[in-house]
C-alpha cells in the first residue's frame, strides 16, 4: 500500500514540476507540494511507529492486569499506565510540532 501511494505522490510532483516550467508560480506551488508531500510522509511514519510502540505498552498493561492479585493491584496499575500514556502522546505531538515546524522553515527558504 506505501508503494502504491509513493507511486502516486512521485506521480503528482513530475506532473507539478512540468507545471512549474511554466513559470515563477508554478514552481512555487511545486515547492511547497514538495515540502507537503515530505512532512506528510514523515508524519505518518512517526505516527505510526507510536501507535505500534503504544499497542506493544498497552498489551503489556493487560497481561500485567490479569496477574494482578488485587483491586490496589490494579487501580495503582492503571494510575502507572495512564500517566505513561499521557506523557507517551504529549512527547509524541511535541515531535509532530517539531516536523511541522521544520517543514515550514523549509519552505520559507524554498520560496522564490
Amino acid at each position: 500500500m506505501a508503494t502504491m501511494q509513493s507511486k502516486s505522490a512521485a506521480d503528482a510532483l513530475r506532473n507539478m514540476s512540468e507545471f512549474a516550467a511554466s513559470g515563477q508560480g508554478g514552481r512555487a506551488l511545486t515547492n511547497a507540494a514538495e515540502t507537503w508531500f515530505n512532512a506528510s510522509s514523515e508524519c505518518q511514519r512517526e505516527m505510526i511507529s507510536f501507535m505500534s510502540k503504544r499497542l506493544e505498552r498497552d498489551g503489556e498493561t493487560l497481561r500485567e492486569m490479569v496477574s494482578c492479585k488485587t483491586l490496589g493491584d490494579v487501580a495503582a496499575l492503571q494510575s502507572r499506565w495512564i500517566e505513561e500514556t499521557v506523557r507517551d502522546y504529549n512527547t509524541e505531538m511535541t515531535k509532530l510540532m517539531g516536523i511541522y515546524a521544520k517543514s515550514a522553515d523549509i519552505a520559507r527558504t524554498r520560496t522564490p
